[in-house]
């Protein structure tokens, strides 16, 4: 909508009125006074609404405001306070929070020594409401056993409806939480952190899962500045390194936009306060790439309307009946006055217009709610004071774009904070992970810094919501991977932690870094590098006949304290040596090559190794110099000529869950009478369980069944009645997972691109000691005569029923078919891809 001053008369005539009474006189109006945005229509009897936090106490409605005062609060002004009604809470540096009822507002204003009275807001969630391991490149420290342990992360949100029967599945067994029913109750009860029906912070808490499975999480609901510090402390004296904010500021603009605030306990305070206490603070960058503005307070023909563009005063939006949007601007200074107000053909809707000069807040902030479907128009006011050189225009909640815009400057606080121990996080869909989001915050800051940081993917199902849209799911991710770097290195600093999530960035955009992408894509890069300790024995010697091979040929592995490989860095190359360390016979070890070799990512495999004389009791020692050596289990070598002491074969070497294992176990008919024969089973070749004790016949042969559900090395052992051990070399044994799926609607069914699927594909084997299952979902349009792949998503599978669930929909027309599989897990293999369902979609 376009909108000149042609309105009626009756507003021609309120505007005239207003700009002509002097500042001074306006100060005299004590429904203004000093009470911030909002408060003084609530002061005169206008219900609160949108996110003003209240509580019913006595069945009158009270209003949750922070006090702003001139100096610390001491015992005397909180008696003043409380002799006005003010209920006190908490407090945060120059500021008391608290209830009071609507009545008593401009009496708590009036109060000596009080600067401002503010409402208490909800934190804004700013989303627009599988794959990220992926693309992030978590799943190589995933598969090397980096999964977040030991590191704990805190996550600030709304609330975490749906949290607690996720617990155990989805999410860890167990959190600690510190949640307010009320501002100033603290509890942890679980329960006092759910608002029904908003899961925003449950969806954040999965996607920190889905990059680090094993982190320890911590949640609040905190909602005002003091409550805000009174969690970040608990987080922090507990150990949190880390703390996720996929939230705004209650006041859209906490500052400028050069990272500072004129508030005592603004959320860059918050920020400063987290990372002085060894937290990094992961902040996403905000959601509004399209709905904020700034230029200069212009009002070329004087008649007190600033203008957006040469002769339109008006910056319009399309709403829908219903829809819900906050307003805010901001500039520089409170000697300035302006009013913000919102339009729809001439007449005016909603009005904030605060006194700045009392309120020393340069700040207008309201809260609509369409009462109809059309354009509505947003304009600002000038009414006193010298002209802002700069006046910044933010809409949060919107789902069409303003007609005015600028995408540059467009971040939120605290994205903007100064912060070295900060990322700010944008968005790219995972889908197309090169292009930014169109609503994704950019800077550059007021001040000139580049911002985002970086940027992580969104849209990623969880099982809260399908596709969860927008920096609030771009900087969980960012969380997640933080926490893999913090397990490799727990040093590091908040700042040095952000410099590195910076540094190994995969450059997107020119230059780098941009106010787009910042350093680039979320990356955490290659493996680190820990300091070897010992060397291992990964595959031990097994029988062998003299001067023949060894049946089974070492392979050493240099590791690290917590037993990991050392793959990468320089201890990866190390030198090992190989000799025998139990000798009874004087005998000789010889391998082909020599008996050194030079590591490869950590790991020493000799070949055409041979002992050449027979004998029992033989063990050999890997020697890595300045590490521990390792001494493998005893073998024996028989005489040239005889056969081995113990051997196996099997008749297949993959199965799918639920068939069996089966093979022979071969020992000369000497060795069966003397001693006994079993079948061994491990799931990393150093530690080995009995699977079947066998009874072996007069030929010295015993056939084996085995149920296997996972993974497995197995090898035959031979214990003779002197107890002399042999055993067989290992084989692998891969165990393929099973997967069922079932949908909501029944195949062929023609359905409308709205309309919800619920997959659900059931995984086994489960239970303990069985990897975590994990589903692949795999979209496929049918073009021509071709199915041609669209989309894939994941989900994990709860670890007790196997069951892993997505809610979607079908954006395009056409035939399309929906199949599954069971990934690949540490325990099992791959399944085969299920028959999957088709749809028409009209």
């Amino acid at each position: 909508m376009r909108r000149t001053r042609s309105l009626t008369a009756c507003a021609v005539l309120l505007y005239a009125l207003a700009v002509a009474i002097p500042p001074d006189a306006q100060a005299t109006d004590p429904k203004r006074g000093r009470l911030g945005a909002g408060l003084a229509a609530i002061a005169e009897g206008q219900a609160p609404g949108g996110s003003i936090v209240t509580r019913v106490r006595d069945a009158e409605q009270e209003i949750a405001v922070s006090v702003e005062l001139g100096e610390e609060p001491g015992t005397a002004i909180r008696g003043r306070l409380r002799n006005v009604g003010l209920d006190l809470r908490g407090s945060f540096r120059r500021t008391i929070e608290g209830y009071v009822l609507p009545g008593h507002l401009e009496r708590l204003a009036a109060v000596p020594g009080v600067l401002a009275v503010r409402a208490i807001r909800t934190p804004i969630t700013d989303a627009f409401v599988g794959q990220a391991p992926g693309i992030h490149g978590a799943l190589p420290w995933q598969q090397a056993l980096y999964t977040g342990r030991g590191v704990k992360i805190g996550i600030l949100d709304t609330s975490f409806d749906g949290m607690a029967i996720r617990l155990g599945t989805e999410l860890p067994s167990a959190v600690e939480s510190i949640c307010f029913a009320q501002i100033g109750i603290a509890s942890t009860n679980l329960a006092d952190c759910v608002t029904p029906g908003e899961n925003h912070g449950t969806a954040v808490a999965e996607s920190i899962i889905d990059m680090a499975p094993n982190v320890s999480l911590y949640v609040s609901n905190a909602r005002s500045p003091a409550d805000l510090a009174t969690a970040i402390t608990w987080m922090t004296s507990a150990g949190v390194r880390v703390i996720n904010y996929s939230l705004v500021s209650t006041t859209l603009l906490d500052g400028m936009g050069d990272g500072t605030s004129p508030y005592s306990n603004s959320d860059y305070s918050l920020v400063d306060l987290a990372v002085a206490g060894g937290a990094l603070f992961v902040a996403a960058a905000g959601n509004s790439g399209e709905t904020s503005w700034m230029g200069p307070g212009a009002d070329a023909n004087a008649n007190g309307w600033l203008d957006f563009a040469p002769g339109d005063e008006s910056n319009n939006l399309v709403m829908n009946a219903g829809d819900q949007i906050g307003v805010a601007i901001r500039w520089a200074t409170a000697a300035s006055d302006y009013d913000l107000s919102i339009w729809k053909d001439g007449t005016k809707l909603a009005e904030s217009a605060a006194y700045q000069s009392e309120t020393g807040d340069p700040l207008e902030l309201l809260e609509f709610t369409a009462p109809s479907a059309g354009t509505f128009g947003i304009s600002i006011r000038y009414a006193g004071g010298p002209a802002a050189a700069t006046m910044r225009l933010l809409v949060h909640g919107a789902t069409t774009a303003l007609t005015y815009r600028t995408t540059t400057g467009s971040l939120p606080a605290p994205a903007d904070s100064r912060n070295p121990g900060m990322v700010t996080v944008g968005a790219v869909r995972y889908t197309t992970p090169s292009v930014i989001e169109p609503y994704s915050s950019r800077g550059p800051t007021l001040d000139g810094r580049i911002k985002p940081d970086l940027v992580a993917v969104d849209c990623v199902d969880t099982t809260v919501a399908a596709g969860f849209c927008g920096t609030s799911q771009a900087a969980p991710f960012a969380s997640g991977a933080a926490a893999l770097l913090l397990e490799a290195d727990p040093t590091l600093a908040p700042a040095t932690l952000a410099t590195i999530l910076k540094q190994r960035a995969v450059p997107t955009g020119t230059p780098v870094p941009n106010n787009d992408f910042g350093y680039g894509l979320l990356s955490l890069g290659p493996l680190p590098t820990p300091a070897p300790m010992a060397a291992s024995f990964l595959s031990p010697p097994a029988t062998g006949t003299a001067a023949g091979l060894l049946l089974g040929q070492p392979t050493v592995a240099i590791v690290d304290s917590g037993g990991h490989t050392v793959g990468t860095g320089p201890g990866a190359t190390m030198s090992v040596a190989l000799s025998l360390a139990s000798n009874p016979t004087g005998a000789s070890l010889a391998c082909e090559g020599g008996n050194t070799r030079t590591a490869v990512a950590g790991l020493a495999a000799f070949t055409g190794c041979s002992v050449d004389l027979p004998g029992s009791w033989y063990t050999l020692r890997a020697d890595v110099e300045g590490l521990t050596p390792a001494t493998s289990a005893p073998f024996s070598v028989a005489a040239a000529g005889s056969p081995p002491p113990v051997s196996m074969t099997l008749t297949a070497s993959t199965v799918t869950i639920g068939a069996a294992v089966s093979g022979t176990v071969a020992v000369p008919p000497s060795g069966a009478a003397d001693g006994s024969v079993a079948v061994e089973w491990s799931a990393d070749r150093r530690v080995w369980s009995p699977a079947s004790t066998l009874l072996v016949g007069a030929i010295g042969t015993a056939p084996f069944t085995l149920s296997a559900s996972t993974n497995r090395w197995l090898r035959a052992r031979m214990v003779s009645t002197a107890g002399a051990t042999e055993v067989s070399p290992g084989i692998l044994v891969r165990v393929n997972a099973k997967a069922i799926l079932r949908s909501s609607i029944p195949t062929g069914t023609a359905i409308r691109r709205t309309t919800k699927i619920t997959l659900t594909e059931t995984i086994r084997p489960v239970g303990a000691g069985i990897a975590r299952g994990r589903a692949r979902f795999d979209f496929y349009l049918r073009v021509g005569t071709s199915w041609v792949r669209k989309r894939i998503a994941y989900a994990n599978a709860d670890p007790a029923t196997g069951k892993a669930v997505i809610g979607t929909t079908i954006a395009g027309y056409g035939s399309w078919w929906i199949r599954s599989r069971a990934e690949p897990t540490t325990t099992n293999g791959a399944s085969v891809f299920t028959s999957g369902f088709k749809y028409l979609v009209r």
